[in-house]
């Protein structure tokens, strides 16, 4: 019994002086590097299997697409010289929620990450309050794009359409369902435009989301890992190539160090610029600070999109987004036909917001409102996520000079028409992600300092406690051997 007690004593010590060590040596270890910096370095090597990883591979469904169409409300009015402008009404939203899924994941040597970002669209008809069935008065595509395209054409190739636009009775205005005008916006005289001049018309189904979205499949490589903190996520290549590959001039195709808005790198200042890439812009937008924001508890920083991005600026070098017209774009309009076939559209920010006067000027119905039409991300500066962010920008269809054609699209000679303005919002973070932010920013760094005080007192204590038993033992083992020794009999004085 007694040498039991004696062992378990033994094992007791041997854990307070062991269990002491350890707790001091985690105590100076966290000090120096803390839980908070190895939590935000393992964010950086994207480990499959641990949380950042696996929320940006199949990212949650907090990114809806919200859509608004353009209806022409004077049509045979404007085309009988009755009203000198067309009239726009705007129509929608028609909401789908943007799905994205990363596949294709491969690490590489140099500290990237390539990858293929697939997105589509899928219609949420209980968010939406306008039937895609009903019937819109459209300004026909088909029939205006194509005379803008041949606005510097031989006059024989005018003739031509002229002939092919009287044969097939196409109109400059189309009634059309939502349906069609998103998905399967077909003409007669696209299927025989194509036919006669592949390189005129080279897609035959001109649904604005159907020409989006039919192959939305992207490879792109990013940076990651802890050397790359202030790049992370960062655009390295865009299949393969550090060019975006639209334009000849490469101050305006480069995509390295913009990035898709799903992550920015860590640490951000009020300094710091982002560079925000969107194919559907065909273009590199900045984004710079503003200002603070509280979201959901946590300190952010908003970004937004400048007021003059789309502004014609005076460069020895020229102006890429000016298009390749007899005229330079006004001011409020980048060009976008490199990227959808050299047809006539330009991007502007909704409703012309900041654009030259002239584009509200020749139409009726715009009503530009900043608070309903900026872009912006308000991103939680530590760690770089995006708490909130939303994309907006509309598609027009520009139109030169048309000479040389009926008379009914002549009318058109030199108007800006708007198409559609989209809005891509991420509204918030799935919980468990929140959770783990909040955990990050907010808690870790003072309950780091605390964990660490508490191990080396504790550590501190036990190893204490453990020494003090050992140089009990020690005072204590000459008596216990005196006691313990064998006298022999013992005697009386009356034996001497």
């Amino acid at each position: 019994m007694e040498g039991s007690l004696g062992a378990w004593r033994k094992v007791g010590v041997i854990f307070l002086i062991v269990g002491g060590i350890l707790n001091m040596f985690f105590g100076i270890v966290t000090f120096i590097w803390t839980p908070f910096d190895v939590l935000m370095n393992e964010r950086l090597k994207m480990v499959p299997g641990l949380p950042p990883f696996d929320w940006w591979k199949t990212p949650p469904d907090e990114v809806f697409l919200r859509v608004y169409v353009f209806n022409v409300t004077n049509g045979p009015q404007f085309l009988n010289g009755t009203d000198e402008k067309l009239k726009f009404e705007e129509i929608g939203p028609f909401v789908f929620l943007e799905k994205l899924q990363h596949d294709n994941v491969t690490f590489n040597d140099n500290s990237t990450m390539t990858y293929t970002a697939t997105r589509t669209a899928i219609f949420r008809p209980e968010l939406t309050n306008v039937d895609l069935n009903a019937t819109l008065i459209l300004p026909n595509l088909a029939v205006l794009g194509i005379s803008s395209y041949l606005e510097n054409s031989p006059f024989f190739a005018k003739i031509g359409f002229k002939f092919l636009l009287r044969r097939l009775d196409s109109k400059p205005f189309t009634n059309i369902t939502v349906y069609n005008y998103f998905w399967n916006y077909t003409d007669p005289l696209l299927h025989t435009a194509r036919k006669l001049a592949p390189f005129l018309v080279p897609v035959s189904n001109m649904g604005i989301l159907n020409r989006i979205y039919s192959d939305f499949r992207d490879e792109v490589t990013v940076y990651i890992g802890p050397q790359n903190g202030r790049r992370f996520f960062n655009m390295d290549r865009f299949h393969g190539s550090p060019r975006f590959g639209y334009w000849s001039d490469e101050r305006c195709d480069a995509v390295q160090g913009a990035t898709e808005g799903v992550s920015y790198p860590q640490f951000l200042t009020r300094n710091d610029s982002l560079l925000y890439f969107r194919k559907t812009i065909c273009r590199i937008t900045p984004i710079y600070y503003v200002g603070d924001v509280v979201k959901e508890g946590m300190d952010a920083f908003r970004f937004e999109l400048p007021d003059d991005i789309y502004d014609r600026y005076e460069d020895p070098e020229g102006d890429c987004f000016a298009g390749e017209y007899s005229e330079p774009l006004p001011s409020g309009l980048s060009d976008l036909s490199p990227c959808y076939y050299g047809f006539p559209i330009a991007a502007s920010n909704p409703h012309f917001l900041y654009g030259d006067p002239s584009l509200i000027d020749n139409i009726e119905g715009m009503k530009p409102e900043r608070s309903k039409h900026i872009s912006f991300a308000e991103v939680e500066p530590t760690t770089g996520v995006p708490m909130e962010s939303c994309a907006r920008s509309q598609s027009n269809l520009v139109l030169t000079k048309l000479t040389g054609l009926p008379r009914s699209i002549e009318k058109f000679s030199g108007l800006v028409l708007p198409m559609f303005w989209a809005e891509y919002h991420q509204m918030s973070l799935p919980p468990y992600i929140y959770y783990l932010i909040y955990f990050t920013v907010m808690i870790l760094p003072d309950l780091q300092a605390w964990m660490s005080v508490l191990m080396l007192i504790g550590g501190g204590g036990m190893l204490t406690a453990g020494t003090i038993s050992v140089v009990r033992a020690r005072r204590s083992k000459p008596l216990a051997s005196y006691n313990s020794l064998d006298l022999g009999p013992s005697t009386s004085s009356s034996d001497c």
